[in-house]
């Protein structure tokens, strides 16, 4: 599918390309010349995937969100902590209202981190991604997010 919806770099070695599209997620190790698939309609709850990013204080660590469909009824966020190899859903205190959409972290502190779904529901983690809150208020259509120092 020609649809990419995101795209993220874990600096290596080896370096490691992250390609989201509909209904898959692609890894390459040889700087695009071969890629290989998740299979994540094997690996993770749902199948579509829409952002990915990678922590920015540990290329390890790479976060995934995806959902049922678009716009979806739930979602949740994937973690790996390896680089793409396992993957875990971390722990939403609310579950998403549709497919989560967006994940960003701040760069100059990367344990402050935002999530959000398709229709509005925003989350905050101040640990790196090991817990999280939802705002209180709810927004219409997210797009993306981004964390910046305040």
């Amino acid at each position: 599918n020609p649809d990419v919806h995101s795209v993220a770099v874990a600096e290596g070695p080896p370096k490691t390309v992250f390609v989201v599209v509909n209904n898959e997620v692609y890894t390459s190790t040889d700087d695009g010349m071969t890629w290989n698939s998740l299979h994540i309609r094997q690996t993770f709850p749902w199948s579509y995937p829409r952002n990915i990013m990678v922590q920015p204080d540990d290329p390890k660590t790479i976060f995934l969100t995806i959902g049922d469909s678009t716009p979806g009824r739930i979602g949740t966020v994937m973690r790996s902590k390896d680089v793409g190899k396992t993957w875990e859903s971390v722990n939403l205190p609310v579950p998403p209202n549709s497919a989560m959409w967006a994940v960003h972290a701040r760069p100059d502190n990367p344990k402050v981190m935002v999530a959000g779904s398709r229709y509005g529901y925003v989350y905050r983690s101040d640990d790196g991604g090991d817990t999280w809150r939802k705002f209180w208020r709810e927004l219409s259509e997210v797009n993306s997010v981004l964390a910046l120092p305040i």
